[in-house]
């Protein structure tokens, strides 16, 4: 069941949904994983402005291996998108449509 789940990741290309993520992105990475290094930088090219951290000692399951430190990736990463939106000018209102 497991290889099964997997098989389609060996064949299929994901790059046109990883180029339609709008929103604010962290690059978690363990810092022995199999995803290869021009893989990573060609995900950091398609989408400037992603973030990308290495987790020393871990393999591809950081999750796993490290949850605390993962835990604080997570937490820096998104106190800073919580800093950018309430710094972000705000956006023109729509106005109210006419009365009938």
């Amino acid at each position: 069941m497991m290889v099964a789940s997997l098989a389609e990741n060996a064949w299929r290309s994901f790059w046109q949904e990883w180029e339609q993520v709008a929103c604010p992105a962290l690059l978690v990475l363990g810092q022995s994983s199999f995803i290869p290094v021009r893989e990573v930088d060609e995900m950091l090219a398609r989408r400037p402005g992603t973030l990308a951290a290495s987790v020393p000692g871990t393999g591809h399951d950081v999750h796993l291996e490290q949850p605390e430190a993962l835990h604080r990736l997570l937490s820096e990463f998104l106190d800073g998108v919580d800093t950018a939106a309430e710094s972000a000018p705000a956006l023109p209102q729509r106005p109210a449509p006419p009365d009938r």
